[in-house]
């Protein structure tokens, strides 16, 4: 073999083994570009997860890196919130409390990243007033709590009290689009 061949044989088998750690240890920025060990996120529940502690989600789902399905996760959390599954009153989801006909008192609805919600259970301006309270208290606490994932998936969320609307804004570093 002459110097040229051990040349191309040794960029080959470099080129090989920069391929197979890349494989291994794939940066996840680099693997959602490549598709390699990917998972799309779609579910409540594993986003509510991902978002909570994403080593673990990752190391629990053998996967590098997540693509989130950012339409239907806004979905689910409208449909969650008007069947009493999701409450952000407490911020507890898959709620044991909802009556028994599958529907909250919540009417849910988005535009966007902005969540619309209006509590129709309640008639009088007091207690609708100390409902959109709680709520502002629980999602404002939300970065410590079980509420994290709102400012992922919304920029904002406005309450309908009494003929008025109440703005709330989230911020999130990593924002769902």
């Amino acid at each position: 073999m002459n110097r040229r061949h051990k040349t191309m044989f040794m960029l080959a088998g470099l080129a090989a083994l920069a391929v197979t750690l890349l494989l291994v240890w794939c940066p996840p920025a680099v693997c959602r570009a490549l598709n390699i060990h990917t998972s799309t996120l779609s579910d409540l529940a594993d986003f509510r997860q991902y978002v909570a502690d994403e080593e673990a989600f990752y190391a629990s789902h053998h996967t590098r890196a997540v693509r989130m399905d950012c339409a239907t996760l806004r979905d689910e959390v409208v449909t969650a919130l008007q069947t009493g599954r999701l409450t952000l009153e407490t911020g507890r989801f898959d709620n044991p409390q909802r009556n028994d006909s599958g529907q909250g008192t919540i009417e849910a609805w988005h535009q966007g990243r902005l969540l619309h919600l209006q509590n129709r259970a309640l008639a009088t301006n007091d207690e609708q007033r100390a409902w959109a309270e709680t709520v502002r208290a629980a999602v404002a606490l939300h970065p410590r709590q079980e509420l994290a994932f709102l400012s992922r998936l919304f920029g904002g969320v406005v309450l309908h009290v009494s003929h008025k609307e109440i703005p709330i804004v989230l911020f999130s570093d990593r924002p769902c689009f």
